[in-house]
């Protein structure tokens, strides 16, 4: 099916994609979504692959999953429940998809991103050196789509869901290259700084108006490999601003507006066991007065 086709039929997916998100419990099958659609489901199956890159059913399970790994880590609800509430009829069905999803059992996983996370705030309050752990690399420029964040530190993760459900109803999930948080200090600004959500995507010549395109310079950048959730990214890049910084050769960079750049490196949501693991890069110069 040619792109330009893709297109005509997007708006059609949209509307079907928004059905997944809405009630993603809810016993969805094919003729119901081609209904929706308003296909008959031969001509939708096909459809739907094309645009999307994957059957309806993957894009289902995805969603459902999704939703269920946010329950486990953010939520306090028994495993059972949530796998009720992900469409699952018994915890062993959910159990089985969600070992393929994210390589581990739905306890194991709530229990050890937790961990991790405990762990990691643990390290950074009594300060962590970064020895041997910082290197020095040269980003190439590149243009995103990016959607901005407004708010504190904290209800990024919400920014991040509805950024992610937008690529998802935008038929852009499978086209993305590379997933990044992107961030401007300004004094200006009610929380000291601006964030967007970002993915550097194969969008062809689609024209949006949800998101804006931002062009990142590039240049030469300190990066730390973050293990751990994303709870504690912001307190990191402190830490090695005030731990690491001062004792390097080099300095930060604030000269032409480049921003902090967050590099997600797995498929979030399905995050390895010890959560996320995310190139924490801070734009950086040689120290001129060292």
């Amino acid at each position: 099916m040619r792109q330009s086709t893709n297109y005509r039929y997007l708006e059609r997916i949209e509307r079907v994609v928004d059905a997944l998100l809405s009630a993603p419990a809810a016993d969805h099958r094919v003729e119901s979504l081609a209904a929706v659609a308003n296909m008959s489901a031969y001509h939708f199956h096909r459809v739907f692959r094309a645009v999307m890159g994957e059957t309806v059913n993957a894009t289902m399970r995805r969603v459902r999953l999704s939703l269920a790994a946010d329950l486990l880590i953010n939520g306090g609800e028994p495993v059972g429940r949530i796998a009720e509430s992900a469409g699952y009829e018994s915890p062993e069905a959910f159990a089985r998809a969600f070992r393929g999803f994210a390589r581990t059992a739905p306890v194991e996983y709530r229990r050890r991103f937790r961990t991790a996370g405990r762990a990691a705030r643990h390290r950074l309050a009594v300060g962590n050196t970064f020895e041997d752990t910082i290197d020095i690399v040269d980003e190439p420029a590149c243009r995103v789509l990016a959607m901005r964040h407004d708010g504190p530190v904290l209800s990024i993760p919400n920014s991040s869901r509805q950024y992610w459900r937008w690529l998802l109803r935008s038929a852009l999930l499978q086209r993305v290259r590379q997933t990044v948080g992107v961030v401007y200090m300004d004094s200006r600004e009610t929380n000291g700084f601006r964030y967007y959500c970002a993915v550097e995507v194969d969008a062809d010549d689609r024209v949006f108006r949800d998101v804006t395109t931002l062009s990142l310079l590039g240049g030469c950048y300190a990066r730390y490999r973050l293990r751990g959730p994303g709870s504690v990214i912001a307190q990191t890049f402190r830490a090695m601003q005030r731990d690491w910084l001062p004792r390097s050769d080099f300095e930060f960079d604030d000269t032409h507006a480049r921003p902090m750049l967050e590099r997600y490196l797995d498929n979030a949501p399905s995050r390895t066991y010890e959560g996320p693991i995310v190139d924490l890069l801070l734009p950086v110069r040689p120290r001129t007065n060292h």
